[in-house]
This record gives structure tokens, C-alpha cells and sequence, in this order.
């Protein structure tokens, strides 16, 4: 099959095997034939014309962005509150899960 080969780079010797060749000659088949099947498969794509419903997911969606944008941009000590601990020693167990007790 493969051989061993050895490699001297900046005063150290790397020993590639003939197993880590067939993976990486493996490895390299793959990628280009996922590659090519890629490139040369039909292409289809949907184009959404402008509408009042597509207007109105935009502006949801950027709603939704600057959001999530205050949100990281939020200190530490704001973002997580601090734990409420309770001792609630007459139930065992506090709620199902519809909220109602058991």
C-alpha cells in the first residue's frame, strides 16, 4: 500500500504513515467531489417579490435584532438576576407542569 514518509521541518522529524495518507487521499476525494456536485447541481431560488406581509416580517425580525443587540450589549449584573431562594418544606413537589398544585 502507502509508505511511511519522513518529513524534517525546522529541526524536527514528522512521520506521515501510510494510513494517515489513505485518510487524507480519502478526505480529499470527498471534498472534491462534494465540491463539484455543488457547482454543477441545478440551482433554484425563490424570489419573494416585496408585499405588505414580507414588509411587516422584515420589520418583526429587526425588532426582534436590535433586541437581542441591547440585550448582549447589557452589563453583567443587569442581565442575570439574582437567585431567589425559598424554603418550601410543605410540598414535594412545588408545581406540575401545567402550574397547578399537585
Amino acid at each position: 500500500m502507502l509508505s511511511d514518509h519522513v518529513l524534517h521541518f525546522f529541526g524536527r522529524t514528522i512521520t506521515i504513515t501510510g494510513n494517515e495518507q489513505f485518510l487524507a487521499i480519502v478526505f480529499f476525494a470527498v471534498a472534491v467531489t462534494t465540491w463539484g456536485l455543488l457547482q454543477f447541481r441545478r440551482r433554484r431560488s425563490i424570489v419573494l417579490q416585496r408585499s405588505v406581509v414580507s414588509d411587516q416580517v422584515v420589520y418583526e425580525l429587526s425588532r426582534i435584532a436590535d433586541a437581542l443587540d441591547r440585550l448582549a450589549t447589557r452589563p453583567l449584573d443587569q442581565t442575570i438576576p439574582a437567585p431567589n431562594f425559598k424554603e418550601e418544606t410543605s410540598r414535594t413537589m412545588p408545581f406540575s407542569m401545567f402550574g397547578r398544585e399537585r
